[in-house]
Formats: structure tokens, C-alpha cells, sequence
């Protein structure tokens, strides 16, 4: 039901909404941003609508309300332009399914929300991205791995100038580094120390830049992290001052998880000041007032120093209920881990078979297409790889007014070869003669095989003369090769007939030099003809 002062139309329900978020009412612009998405008529409306409602819920603690309107958001984004909008839907799910527990969710949110930035190569939104895989490890019990990618996408904010997203990160960083800090206490008191010295440093830096981001909720963070720390550290007085501050921030902007969190806080300083009365009271006001909504890491803590609380109490069944629940909500917690981390492996797995797959894919596509253009014996070019490269060479020559000679060159009596010595001699006769071509040529040149016994150059950029000499030195260079090793009796000469560009079209180019080798073996075979355009 639509609520009385969240009456009208989409467009002033929108506008109604977009004024709450910029005076900070969200109670009431999540009103009217809900009923604008039901009124909402195309695609590009809910998205506008449901976008702005998925920020008021993420900014009131509203995790679950928040993916459930957020994930079909996310399948409306073919129908209309709003990378920005789908990138900070992303950053907002990925946070709530985290801290919800819906671990594999949350993993593929951060997935794509790192694929999007890499194909903008956008360096804010890519350390942004870095950050909120960080969360996901740090919420499924990995603080370490988390602080590693959080470390990542500092220096990645920090190579490219990206101020917001390095106070953002070193907020991320301080409350990852506390998460480490609750594994670690009791457990190893050296690195649990020396965590904590690295929560503080990232609690101050971020702490400094409030100034630059006067965001309450970036400060509700901030100043949150900082307190936490400080009553870790026992500077109880210096922690109360931060947390007061925390908590009138968190309740005054309606940030209602933020303010469970500093009123867990605040019972372990009253904890710590032997207290557990009044902790008690603080935290069960807590359960009553969160009800299903308190998130999974606030909650554990919660019934841990519920725990501490009534076990200083003497309120032993107490006690071991808050322990119960505790220990159920880790084993929980673990469980939703291992399965992530399960279907995280197999879907790298599966990635990287994929990658393999397609990589011998395209190598079997290239082979195939290397095939197609290559003479199988001699391995150069033949007639399909000279109609795909020597347009663009004649082109060029044309564009640039540069000299192209194209040579045509023919075995002489080859037939003769073969009916005396046999075709498996031809054929070896054919591949020496192909390398001696190479060897004679210029790396820039194009050689193919285009017939039986004819082979086809060409050589850009090279003016009549130049082109006269080189194939005459490639006549001698036949010749004089010891063609006797191969078998008694056998020598073997070449006629070649040159043409020079211009025409810079094949066929008439071509025809000129077929022209000019026919003049070559009447001449009596075994040198080079020339022959240019009239």
C-alpha cells in the first residue's frame, strides 16, 4: 500500500525522492522511490526508480529488502543505458549479500562488478571493484586475503589520482583489519597486536579525509572504526568520545546497522569497565530493536559479548544460550564459506578449461586458416594468400606513388625433370628452389607458389633497375646451386619475366609479366625479360 505522503505521479514521486537523498531523509525518499518503481510504466523507469529505493534501503540497513528489489533490477539493465547506476547496484548488492551470508551471490556481484570496470578502465571504479571482492573475503572469514586485495586497490586509487576511492578503500581497510582482529584475539596475542596496529593506522588516515567527503555515512564508518580500535586498544575515555559521536551521526541520518554496531562496541568498553550489567541491557535492547535485520557480523559479535556479559553474571543458562547461538551462527557461517569457496574453485576451473578451449580454438582456426593460403609442399603463400595480400600492397604503392615490381617465375623444362628423374625429385627440386627464393628476397617481399613449376614475387618499393638486378642475381643464385647432389645429370634453370607497377591492379600487372616471361623462353630460357607498360 502506498503510503499518504508517498501519493502522485512517477515524476514527482522521483523528484519527491531525489530531494530526500540530497537533504539525507531517507525514511521518507525510500517511501516515495518505492512507490514510483510500482508506478514505474517502461523498463527504464523501474531501473530509475528501483535504483534510487535500493539506495535508501543499503544506506537504512535494509540488506534483505535491498536484494530482493536490487537482483531483478539487474536483469532490466538490456533495456536501457546505465552503466553507472548498474555499478553502484552492484557495490550495493555485493555488500548486502556479504553481510547476509549469501556468500556465491555476493562473489558474483564483485565478479561483475570488476569485469565492468575493466572494460571501462575506469581506475576509480576498478579499486572500487578491488574493494568489494576485499568484503566479500573478509565476511566469509579471510580477513587476510581481503586486506591484500584491499591493499591492491589502494595502490590502485593512489597510481591514478583517485582521492574518494583511497578514503573509501582505507575505511574498507580499517574495518577488515578489526575482522582479523576478532579471529585473532585470544588466539595469537602478538598478531592480534599487531593487526590492530594496522587498524588504527588505516582508522586515522580515513578519519583525516573526512573533511574532503562530508558524507554522514562515510563518517558514521570513520569515526565507528576508530572508536572500535580504540576500545580494543583499552583507551576507554578516547573510545567513548568517538563512539558518542558514531552513534548521534548513525541515528540522526537514520543509519540504523551503523548504530547497532556502536552499541555492540559500546558494551564491550562497559565489558571492560566491569560493567556487564549495564552491557547486558544495552545488547538485549539491541536484539529487540534489530530483530531479523541485524547483519550476520554484528550478530555474532553480539551474542559473543552477550556471552562475556551473563557468564560475569552467574546467568549460566543465559550464557550458554548466547554461546549456543554464537557457535551456530559461525558453524553457519563456515559452512556458506566452504560452499563458496567450492563453487568459486570449480567456476575457476571451468574458466580456465573455457580459456583453454577457446585458445586451441583459435589456434585450430589459425592453423586451418595458415592451410588454406599455404602451398603444402614448398610452405609459402599460394593463390589464396596472394589475392588477400597483394591488393593491399598495390594499394599502398598507389596511394604513396611508390615503385612495385611483380616478377613471374618459371622452371624451365621441369616436365623433363619429372619423366627422367620422377616426381619425388621434382618435388624436392620445387622446395629448393622455394628456399632459394627466400634466401634471395627481401623479408617485406611476397612470395607464392601459384602454379606446378611457377612461382610469383613481389617487391614493393623497388624501382626497374633494382628489380632487373635482384632477379638476375636469383637466376645466377639457381644455377650455380649444386644441383648434382641431388642426382647425377640434373641441373635446373629458371625464367623469370618482370613487370614494374604502374597498373597497380593485379590482373593487368600479372598479364604483363606472364607477357614478359613468354619473351624470356623464346629468348631461349635461363635470364630475366622486362617488360613495362606502354
Amino acid at each position: 500500500m502506498i503510503l499518504a505522503d508517498a501519493a502522485g505521479g512517477f515524476d514527482d514521486l522521483l523528484a519527491r525522492a531525489r530531494a530526500a537523498r540530497d537533504s539525507g531523509d531517507l525514511v521518507h525518499g525510500l517511501q516515495s522511490a518505492l512507490a514510483a518503481y510500482r508506478q514505474a510504466a517502461v523498463p527504464a523507469q523501474q531501473i530509475e526508480a528501483g535504483h534510487l529505493a535500493c539506495y535508501f534501503h543499503y544506506r537504512l540497513g535494509q540488506l534483505d529488502p535491498l536484494i530482493a528489489l536490487g537482483e531483478p533490477l539487474l536483469g532490466l539493465g538490456r533495456h536501457v543505458d546505465w552503466a553507472d547506476m548498474r555499478q553502484q547496484l552492484l557495490h550495493w548488492l555485493t555488500l548486502a549479500s556479504a553481510e547476509t551470508g549469501r556468500f556465491e551471490l555476493a562473489l558474483a556481484l564483485a565478479g561483475e562488478a570488476c569485469g565492468l570496470a575493466d572494460a571501462a578502465d575506469d581506475a576509480g571504479q576498478q579499486a572500487i571493484a578491488l574493494g568489494l571482492m576485499a568484503a566479500c573475503f573478509e565476511r566469509m572469514g579471510d580477513p587476510w586475503q581481503a586486506e591484500r586485495l584491499m591493499l591492491e586497490a589502494l595502490a590502485h586509487a593512489d597510481r591514478h589520482g583517485a582521492p574518494y576511492q583511497r578514503a573509501v578503500t582505507l575505511n574498507n581497510l580499517a574495518a577488515v583489519t578489526i575482522g582479523a582482529y576478532h579471529l585473532l584475539r585470544g588466539v595469537s596475542a602478538d598478531e592480534a597486536g599487531a593487526v590492530l596496529e594496522r587498524a588504527e593506522t588505516y582508522a586515522r588516515q580515513a578519519l583525516a579525509m573526512r573533511a574532503l567527503y562530508p558524507d554522514p555515512f562515510y563518517n558514521v564508518h570513520a569515526v565507528g572504526n576508530l572508536a572500535e580500535v580504540l576500545v580494543y586498544q583499552g583507551l576507554l575515555d578516547q573510545a567513548d568520545t568517538a563512539l558518542q559521536e558514531a552513534l548521534a551521526l548513525a541515528l540522526a541520518h537514520g543509519h540504523a546497522a551503523q548504530s547497532w554496531r556502536m552499541r555492540c562496541t559500546m558494551a564491550e568498553a562497559l565489558l571492560q569497565r566491569d560493567e556487564p550489567q549495564q552491557a547486558r541491557a544495552l545488547l538485549l535492547a539491541v536484539l529487540v530493536e534489530s530483530g531479523s535485520k541485524l547483519p550476520q557480523a554484528t550478530r555474532l559479535r553480539l551474542h559473543h559479548t552477550l556471552y562475556s556479559a551473563c557468564r560475569r553474571l552467574g546467568l549460566g543458562a543465559e550464557a550458554l544460550d548466547h554461546l549456543e547461538r554464537y557457535e551456530r551462527l559461525q558453524r553457519e557461517r563456515a559452512a556458506r564459506q566452504l560452499k563458496a569457496q567450492s563453487v568459486q574453485l570449480v567456476t575457476r576451473v571451468e574458466a580456465e578449461r573455457a580459456r583453454q578451449d577457446a585458445q586451441a580454438a583459435r589456434a585450430q582456426a589459425q592453423l586451418m586458416a595458415l592451410h588454406a593460403s599455404q602451398d603444402p609442399l614448398t610452405g609459402l603463400g599460394n593463390r589464396r594468400y596472394l589475392d588477400k595480400n597483394l591488393p593491399p600492397l598495390l594499394a599502398a604503392a598507389a596511394a604513396a606513388a611508390q615503385p612495385l615490381a611483380l616478377a613471374l617465375v618459371d622452371l624451365d623444362y621441369f616436365k623433363e625433370v619429372n619423366d627422367r628423374f620422377g616426381h619425388p625429385l621434382g618435388d624436392r627440386v620445387l622446395v629448393v628452389v622455394a628456399q632459394l627464393l627466400r634466401e634471395n628476397t627481401r623479408s617485406a617481399d611476397l612470395i607464392a607458389r601459384i602454379g606446378g613449376e611457377e612461382f610469383l614475387i613481389v617487391l614493393p618499393d623497388m624501382p626497374p633497375a633494382r628489380a632487373q638486378e635482384a632477379c638476375e642475381r636469383l637466376c645466377e643464385r639457381v644455377l650455380r646451386y649444386p644441383w648434382g647432389q641431388l642426382a647425377d645429370g640434373l641441373t635446373v634453370t629458371v625464367s623469370i619475366g618482370l613487370t614494374q607497377a604502374p597498373p597497380y591492379e593485379p590482373s593487368a600487372l600479372y598479364d604483363l609479366a606472364d607477357q614478359a616471361l613468354y619473351r624470356a623462353k623464346l629468348a631461349g630460357r635461363n635470364q630475366v625479360v622486362g617488360l613495362a607498360k606502354d
